[in-house]
């Protein structure tokens, strides 16, 4: 880690959606609970302690909280990958790590997750208007 990266950690963000493949799954909805690790360039908001030089966690989750809404998903793998598409698209992120766990997955297991991670090149920090 360098001395302007930032490490933001979105941990437990529990998920209503529809997602499976067996009758069980596709008959209701599951609560997934995701983790994000995020990494961006701290230096700005670092320095100028103004939301609109960061990534606003209430926008990642309303981003999420969309993407899930949206439609359903067969596979945390897949699910997993639009998640990490989306935000990299979105956000102003150096390194994104996501994982998704499905607690009710498999009987006797404390959950089911999957984890993915990527990149993208360094960008010169988004700046969002003022709210």
């Amino acid at each position: 880690m360098n001395a302007d990266e930032c490490v933001i950690r979105l941990e437990g963000l529990a998920l209503e959606s529809s997602i499976g493949i067996y009758p069980h799954e596709l008959a209701a909805r599951q609560t997934l609970l995701v983790d994000l690790t995020l990494c961006i360039d701290g230096a700005a908001s670092g320095r100028s302690d103004d939301i609109r030089h960061t990534v606003d966690y209430d926008e990642v989750v309303a981003c999420l909280e969309a993407l899930i809404a949206a439609r359903h998903y067969n596979l945390l793998e897949h699910l997993s990958q639009v998640m990490l598409d989306t935000l990299g698209e979105r956000f102003a992120i150096r390194r994104l790590e996501v994982t998704i766990a499905k607690p009710a997955a498999v009987p006797g297991a404390r959950r089911v997750s999957v984890s993915r991670a990527a990149e993208w090149p360094l960008q010169v920090p988004a700046v969002r208007a003022a709210a």
